[in-house]
């Protein structure tokens, strides 16, 4: 039994100060944009088989952010590329079960210069997919700063989040394990879980396209479902 609680202590000692989301934060955000996020709310009946879903790619810089939206819009993979300037927009329509969903996929600039810019690139998003690198570890350790500028200024307050822990194709080279990573959305579903918001997780990989296609789809159907009015 000591064994077992030294275990735990171990555990949070590691991730210790890093991207766990405190239940004082969300609960500021909720309170703060409670009546922005019921007037602005798609309530249309999901009998109206068409949705429009805007979704933020956010994370620091050179985690994948643009590799993941290429390749889930059917661009590839490109082992270099540009690096995003505030944000870069794509929009694509997709079919989940009877549902006509047009995702407005908005990939934010992860550098600290753009910072000031970023707000306004947030705001009216429905969801967010935020990404880590698993061979860097301060990626993960930002996880937290980066939700919370998604909360501050998403115009909805709490929205539901899908963490990816990108580039398993590098585990060789990895630094942060899976079992942090499910540690810290089980945290942060502990304090979402009273505002109704349910967060997420996949491993992925832009490269080989692991579930790629399954993080969007995920997402999308979720927000369907706690964003719509049920048919009479």
């Amino acid at each position: 039994m000591a064994d077992k609680k030294q275990s735990s202590k171990s555990k949070e000692e590691k991730i210790g100060k890093g991207p766990i989301m405190f239940e004082d934060n969300i609960k500021k955000h909720k309170d703060n944009l409670d009546d922005t996020q019921t007037s602005t709310e798609d309530t249309r009946p999901k009998s109206t088989s068409a949705y429009m879903i805007k979704l933020v790619l956010i994370g620091d810089a050179a985690v994948g952010k643009t590799s993941i939206r290429k390749r889930y819009l059917g661009e590839g993979f490109q082992k270099e590329h540009l690096a995003t300037l505030g944000a870069d927009f794509a929009a694509t329509t997709r079919t989940l079960d009877e549902y006509q969903i047009k995702y407005q996929i908005w990939d934010l600039a992860g550098q600290p210069m753009f910072k000031n810019v970023r707000p306004k690139f947030f705001r009216g998003c429905f969801g967010a997919l935020a990404v880590l690198d698993i061979t860097r570890r301060d990626t993960f350790l930002n996880l937290g700063s980066w939700i919370e500028e998604l909360y501050q200024f998403s115009g909805k307050g709490i929205v539901p989040v899908i963490i990816l822990a990108n580039k398993m194709d590098l585990v060789d080279e990895q630094k942060v394990t899976i079992e942090e990573v499910e540690a810290f959305v089980e945290e942060l579903n502990k304090n979402t879980k009273k505002h109704s918001i349910e967060n997420f997780f996949l491993e992925t990989s832009a490269k080989n396209g692991l579930n790629i296609e399954k993080s969007f789809e995920i997402l999308g159907e979720y927000i369907i479902d706690r964003f719509s009015t049920p048919d009479e």
